[in-house]
């Protein structure tokens, strides 16, 4: 009789982890606050696990590498406390999105010791997600060049989310086990309406991952499986054929990006691509006159004024400046010098270099897991080049959750009969 209570306590445990792995990529899109608020009771549920384990979940025995996990996920809090401390300028609401690297690590330390059966839904969550997204974009209208979107995220966020979804989708075909043929619909489908969506939405700099996320899969794949990479890009190089030939907005926006080009080498420097050239020329300026301690998480703004009057920037240039500098890193660099740098940087490379290491896992889960993850912090770095895709909340949110997510069942291992861990580094202790 005693046992039987931690034990339902277990399964209602694993029951609402598995609930919000299924739902947070569609309420991240289809509820304004869906993601923080999944985000905030997955936490709550790891924290009661923390203060009262459920009998029959082991103990966490820490490795090595998570220790780079955890100071990388930190690292953006502590780069902000440097740069404000240096300038005496003090502001809490830089740390509102910056907390939300490091709450996702009790996330993973709670997923890792749970059954494996919880993730099974996750590999119908992306593709529903893309799904969602789709079917609730609308046309925005002509003030918006006719793009369509929804109305919780504003165009390049969700043209940017919807496109890594849709990859996630088709590359998680037979990822938990050989997929049957229902779901390989869905996921194939997911892919499609993703790419659908994004490309609607009109969002550019995101469609630069596509050849990334082609390169990624046919590294990992070409030898192993011949066949199923030939399937997988024939779906993909059709579906690409079949949007482009009939969607306006595609045809629209490459056309305008080739306008925007030959117009800037003209002096025309009021387009989106020339706005954005000169940000990223002024904050590589700012970088260089304050490269240790920035000029503080919000000082990019302040500078814009100045640099107008100066002639280095155009009016336009400065209007949009005010609001962000179109690139993560040089938005980091120039805000907190080094240390917001590094901090972006580890970010990025920390998670993306354990996911490579889970790809050299003896156990087969870990290795696909590995690849999405490879995708998933890539297609972000990527979208972050040409937009502040991490200025969000609920942005930063959706990456590091699902890094922990993913991160967790690369390190899931112990579920399974032989494996040896997404790493081989000793462990330290047990927590």
């Amino acid at each position: 009789m005693k046992e039987a209570e931690p034990s339902r306590y277990l399964s209602l445990v694993e029951w609402m982890a598995s609930l919000l792995l299924l739902t947070y990529p569609t309420l991240m899109l289809a509820v304004k606050g869906g993601m923080n608020g999944a985000f905030l009771l997955m936490l709550m549920l790891a924290l009661a696990v923390r203060i009262a384990r459920p009998a029959g979940m082991d103990n966490t025995v820490w490795k090595s590498e998570w220790t780079i996990y955890t100071v990388s996920m930190v690292a953006m809090s502590a780069a902000i406390f440097i740069s404000q401390s240096y300038h005496h300028n003090y502001s809490a609401h830089s740390y509102d999105g910056a907390s939300r690297y490091w709450l996702a690590i009790p996330v993973f330390l709670l997923l890792r010791r749970l059954d494996l059966k919880v993730f099974t839904l996750l590999q119908v969550a992306f593709p529903v997600a893309a799904i969602s997204g789709f079917l609730l974009a609308k046309n925005l209208g002509e003030g918006a060049g006719n793009r369509s979107g929804i109305e919780t995220l504003d165009l390049i966020h969700f043209g940017d989310f919807e496109l890594i979804l849709a990859t996630l989708s088709l590359l998680s075909i037979n990822w938990i086990g050989r997929d049957g043929t229902a779901l390989k619909i869905i996921k194939i489908s997911g892919f499609i309406a993703g790419v659908a969506a994004s490309f609607s939405s009109g969002s550019r700099g995101g469609w630069l991952a596509i050849p990334v996320f082609a390169a990624i899969f046919i590294y990992f794949n070409t030898a192993k499986s011949p066949k199923l990479v030939i399937s997988i890009a024939t779906v993909g190089i059709l579906s690409a054929l079949l949007l482009y030939s009939v969607n306006p907005t595609l045809h629209q926006r490459i056309n305008q990006l080739t306008t925007e080009v030959a117009v800037l080498d003209h002096g025309n420097q009021d387009t989106s691509t020339g706005v954005r050239w000169q940000l990223y020329k002024a904050a590589v300026e700012i970088f260089s006159r304050n490269p240790i301690f920035g000029v503080g998480p919000d000082g990019f703004a302040l500078e814009m004024t100045p640099m107008m009057e100066q002639g280095k920037i155009t009016p336009a240039a400065a209007q949009l400046g005010r609001g962000e500098v179109h690139n993560d890193i040089l938005n980091k660099a120039a805000g907190m010098g080094l240390f917001g740098l590094a901090a972006i940087i580890a970010i990025y490379l920390v998670p993306g270099w354990l996911f490579w290491k889970a790809t050299k896992s003896a156990s087969a889960q870990a290795k696909r897991t590995g690849i999405l993850g490879i995708v998933f912090v890539s297609g972000f770095l990527i979208s972050g080049l040409t937009v502040e895709i991490l200025n969000l909340t609920m942005a930063i949110a959706f990456y590091s959750f699902t890094v922990a997510v993913l991160l967790a069942i690369c390190y899931n291992t112990h579920h399974e009969t032989g494996s040896t861990g997404a790493g081989s580094n000793k462990d330290i202790h047990h927590v």
